[in-house]
């Protein structure tokens, strides 16, 4: 398991504000963008085939995403536990906010090059298109240090998203609460073995600027359970007295409202495109 003091995002596109164009030009060194586009699932496919839909965007992941320069890493989660079962999720990593653009222009680029014959080429954006809905949301996220990154595997995960909400206090400052959190995981999420890889990020652009977001992945649902409770004990032993633990959730509770949400998915390792290690 490999800790990386980086940062690691995603999401996807539209235009933004010139301030946070002028933001993304003085990106933070090692911020990822996370590009996460959440498609559903169509309810008026009669024939759904779930081998087919894997072979028609496995075909489509082994041309286009995997031969694109400018996606560093590519994720795809299904519904597990959430709150709508048609939900299927996206996730694009770039290192920098211009390369979302370019990665768009390059995935044209690809398509046309595979698929030189037009009427080739709208017949297999049909056949991809069918199997979703045609609404979808699309958001931008920021990756914060301290992700620890996923080792290759061939298996399929599960995915625990804890959605927080930040409180943006008047006496708080980014590096205090980057500290905080870097305290929390260097003594808890890191020492847990149950846990693969995690992700922290916050919003970017989306519909609610207050998203901060931690991403656990473990082997199996039972494992993640274990993750869950292995928290806590590893927290207790840290802060041993209810001194210290309220010092802590003092601290950092003030950057947070308390209020969270869950959910959980499960991957599709045949659409993973992993992020390379650096020589560095």
């Amino acid at each position: 398991m490999k800790i990386v003091n980086s940062n690691i995002k995603g999401l996807f596109l539209i235009i933004f504000l010139t301030a946070n164009l002028v933001f993304a030009q003085e990106q933070q060194q090692d911020q990822l963008f996370v590009k996460v586009k959440t498609m559903h699932w169509t309810m008026e496919l009669d024939d759904f085939s779930m081998e087919e839909w894997k072979s028609v965007e496995q075909e489509y992941h082994e041309k286009v995403i995997m031969k694109n320069e400018y996606i560093l890493s590519s994720t795809v989660l299904q519904h597990h536990f959430t709150g709508d079962s048609s939900e299927i999720m996206f996730i694009m990593v770039f290192s920098s906010w211009n390369n979302i653009d370019l990665a768009i222009e390059r995935t044209n680029e690809l398509v046309r090059a595979v698929w030189p014959d037009k009427t080739d080429r709208e017949a297999f954006l049909k056949k991809q298109a069918k199997f979703y809905a045609n609404h979808h949301s699309d958001e931008i996220y920021t990756t914060l240090a301290g992700a620890m990154q996923l080792e290759t595997t061939d298996l399929p995960l599960m995915y625990y998203l804890r959605t927080s909400y930040l409180a943006f206090p008047d006496d708080g400052s980014d590096a205090e609460f980057q500290a905080l959190l870097d305290e929390y995981n260097n003594e808890v999420t890191y020492n847990n073995e149950y846990y693969k890889a995690y992700y922290p990020q916050k919003h970017y652009y989306g519909s609610d600027r207050s998203e901060f977001i931690e991403i656990f992945c473990a082997e199996t649902l039972a494992s993640l359970e274990k993750g869950i409770a292995k928290q806590g004990e590893l927290f207790r032993a840290h802060w041993s007295d209810d001194a210290a633990q309220e010092k802590y959730n003092g601290a950092f509770g003030k950057y947070l409202t308390g209020i969270h949400s869950d959910r959980i998915y499960s991957s599709v390792p045949e659409l993973h495109k992993p992020i390379e290690e650096s020589d560095n």
